[in-house]
């Protein structure tokens, strides 16, 4: 291989890599930090809840475009932990999105807001979402 081409093939990389970065930087300032909100059921004969939710992302190390999300609800003026899962984000339909064993969480990201729903695995509509960035 000429030098020429090995040198080319590192600015390639070089430059691939950096875009990469930029773009998860991006989805990160996006996504990352508190949400506050509301989650509230749309089955009324079932085992759900109305809840005031906070959601807390973080972008997954070593996995750009991937956050955890932890999700608490309010009890009594204070937060309950319900659990991490993994999202993914799609920037060009700007969403996030996590699949359960019971179905999937898509939230629609606009802004300082996230709309969003939880759809069982036989898409029926289960919860509605309404989030707002708090930091």
């Amino acid at each position: 291989m000429s030098r020429l081409y090995t040198g080319r093939r590192v600015l390639a990389t070089l430059f691939l890599t950096s875009v990469c970065l930029a773009q998860s930087s991006a989805h990160q300032s996006l996504i990352a930090g508190t949400w506050r909100g509301s989650s509230e059921c749309v089955q009324s004969e079932s085992p759900c809840h109305d809840e005031v939710n906070v959601y807390h992302f973080a972008e997954m190390p070593g996995k750009p475009g991937t956050f955890s999300g932890a999700a608490d609800k309010m009890e009594d003026g204070k937060e309950v932990v319900m659990g991490t899962l993994e999202w993914t984000y799609d920037p060009d339909r700007h969403t996030l999105e996590s699949k359960i064993p019971r179905g999937t969480f898509r939230l629609v990201v606009s802004g300082n807001k996230m709309e969003g729903t939880l759809r069982l695995t036989d898409n029926t509509l289960y919860r509605r979402i309404h989030l707002q960035r708090t930091q």
